[in-house]
């Protein structure tokens, strides 16, 4: 009579270290996929919850049927729901095709490394090199988006009553106005206080769509001038009002569509 049963030895700080490395690279690629702007530390905690479900489940198993429910259905659900801003069913459905996608891909690369390399001590040195290639990318793309950032002084002048802000010149500003196809300047709703005296005769509405929300509109004036840096002088430019900050440190208050700003 023989004893079949075998015996693992896991460690658990490695299982966690591994599938933080995995998934924080699954949900990255995920935002690049779909576009979805969200923050750096919001992937880390989606990661972290992914990660720490794996372990806990090595510590406590679970039924099949209820541990299959409960990590494909709700922490999948959870992780997308930490990472991204999501608004809609529709982006919510795409995040969870691109997500199983991306762990199927990723999965299939470990367990081949895994097993034709003698296991642990490649696992950790392709976990690690994934980890340090995360950090190298998301470094280098902060880096392109700082040298793409020009801050500029912006003078506004409408009825006589002049404005000063700091305006970012946005490359990714798609906006125009229906029919003659103006472009549009998009300005923080609170920057404009001292015109909220003024009576606006003349109100456009902006549509536009946003990645996780339903479009909507923007209400828009005309504007009689607009100074940008000592470069460009705009007469009568399109100036639309958000009522969420345009930039989340505060920097600047109006983004400057690239058609009318570079010059």
């Amino acid at each position: 009579m023989y004893n079949w049963s075998m015996r693992y030895t896991v460690y658990l700080d490695l299982l966690f270290f591994m599938n933080v490395c995995m998934d924080i690279w699954i949900l990255f690629l995920e935002s690049k996929i779909l576009r979805l702007r969200t923050r750096n530390f919001r992937l880390a905690a989606g990661a972290f919850l992914g990660s720490t479900w794996i372990c806990f489940l090595v510590v406590y198993p679970l039924a099949a049927w209820l541990e299959q429910i409960l990590s494909f259905f709700v922490i999948t659900s959870a992780m997308q729901r930490i990472a991204f801003p999501i608004h809609s069913w529709k982006v919510f459905g795409k995040c969870m095709g691109i997500f199983y996608g991306l762990a199927f891909l990723f999965g299939g690369i470990f367990s081949a490394v895994a097993s034709r390399t003698g296991g642990i001590p490649y696992s950790i040195l392709l976990s690690g090199s994934f980890l340090l290639g995360f950090c190298g990318l998301k470094g280098i793309l902060w880096l392109r988006n700082r040298k793409r950032e020009t801050i500029r002084p912006v003078e506004l002048l409408w009825k006589g009553i002049p404005l000063s802000v700091n305006g970012l010149v946005d490359t990714g500003n798609a906006l125009y106005t229906p029919g003659s196809g103006r472009p549009v300047h998009v300005m923080d709703a609170d920057a404009v206080l001292p015109w909220q005296s003024q009576k606006m005769e003349e109100i456009l509405w902006i549509p536009y769509r946003s990645v996780g929300k339903e479009g909507s509109v923007l209400p828009a004036i005309v504007i009689d001038e607009m100074r940008i840096g000592e470069e460009v002088c705009l007469l009568s430019p399109v100036i639309a009002f958000s009522k969420y900050p345009v930039s989340s440190d505060g920097r600047y208050q109006i983004l400057l569509h690239s058609q009318e700003a570079i010059q």
